[in-house]
């Protein structure tokens, strides 16, 4: 089975994604039998070029083919207010988008899988693990809960070829007009708006997030929150701590799998991560303290508020009271003396 990755070469701001590539590869091709191909946007120079030559891959020099419409629809300005603050180069995001091209660019199998390039490959997979689908095969974002899913992560997808083409032009089409998706989250926004109601639900195994725990069924495993040997500001799309929380919201207890998988992940790359995984962990327990904290505290002054409102409600409770009772004896006496 072919399987796709995008990739635009990593800038100095984006370092770790050459070590992310390393990975996926690396795993891929001692765990898998895959076919790898990576659709490459960059140069023949340095330590990402290596890479590809290093492991037995396809490399199809692209770039996205609609990335001149990508500054009329996503302005600086706009990108900076939704990225949390963050100056995301057209580049990098063009990179993500070239997924839109894969169902072009493969003109001979009916169906190919794609990953993004922060993933780890555990174990063998064939078409037999996914079967038929109309358009893709995706799993949830953040929460197990398949039974209230709202919104798919495209990190990791299997593709229709032929059908997906339908959708990547309405997506060129919605680019060439500067219209924008409905959930405001790029290329994934787009697939969410017109593919959810049309995808198949992919087994967890295969796009399994690390804060879920320890899953020995699990085929692939995606970092696609923070980074290894990454920080906030180079770990996707709109990472803050505020995002680094909500992720990780409902699976404290699940601590143990993001230890077990990083450790995992630098065993692949053939470095010790000891030291960045201490401050990772210690950095999620300070987000988690601190966020807790900030709940508290909001609800500290929302009590607090209640009571003041309380308070005075109470008194004009009493004046009220008073009053009535005041017009009542007002009455009782005048009808005894007159």
């Amino acid at each position: 089975m072919k399987c796709y990755f995008c990739l635009t070469e990593p800038n100095a701001n984006n370092l770790p994604y050459i070590d992310l590539l390393y990975v996926s590869l690396k795993s891929a091709c001692e765990n898998t039998n895959l076919d790898l191909y990576v659709v490459y946007d960059g140069t023949e120079n340095g330590r990402c070029w290596e890479i590809l030559q290093e492991f037995n891959v396809k490399i199809i020099r692209h770039t996205f083919s609609h990335k001149q419409y990508l500054p009329k629809t996503f302005s600086k300005e706009y990108i900076h207010e939704i990225s949390g603050g963050q100056d995301i180069a057209y580049e990098k995001l063009a990179g993500t988008f070239m997924r839109f091209d894969i169902p072009f660019i493969e003109q001979e199998d009916d169906y190919v899988f794609y990953a993004d390039i922060d993933v780890l490959f555990l174990k063998d997979f064939s078409h037999e693990n996914f079967g038929e689908t109309e358009y893709l095969s995706a799993a949830p974002e953040f929460s197990k809960d398949l039974q209230n899913m709202t919104y798919f992560n495209a990190g990791v997808l299997y593709l229709n070829v032929k059908n997906m083409r339908a959708i990547s032009n309405t997506v060129f089409e919605m680019l060439k007009k500067g219209e924008k998706n409905s959930i405001n989250i790029f290329d994934q926004g787009y697939l969410n708006q017109l593919c959810f109601d049309k995808m198949t639900l992919m087994p967890l195994e295969f796009n399994w997030k690390p804060y879920w725990g320890i899953n020995d069924e699990a085929y692939l495993i995606h970092f696609h929150a923070m980074k290894p040997s990454g920080t906030i500001e180079n770990s996707g799309f709109a990472m803050t701590c505020d995002t680094l929380y909500s992720m990780l919201s409902g699976h404290f207890q699940d601590i143990g799998g993001y230890i077990y998988y990083l450790t995992l992940w630098y065993k692949t790359l053939g470095k010790d991560g000891t030291s960045w995984i201490s401050d990772f962990i210690s950095q999620v327990f300070i987000t988690i303290i601190e966020k807790q904290a900030e709940q508290i505290q909001s609800q500290q002054i929302e009590i607090a508020n209640i009571g003041h409102k309380y308070r005075k409600y109470k008194k004009l409770f009493k004046i009220a009271i008073y009053t009535a009772l005041g017009i009542l004896i007002t009455s009782v006496l005048l009808g005894v003396f007159l």
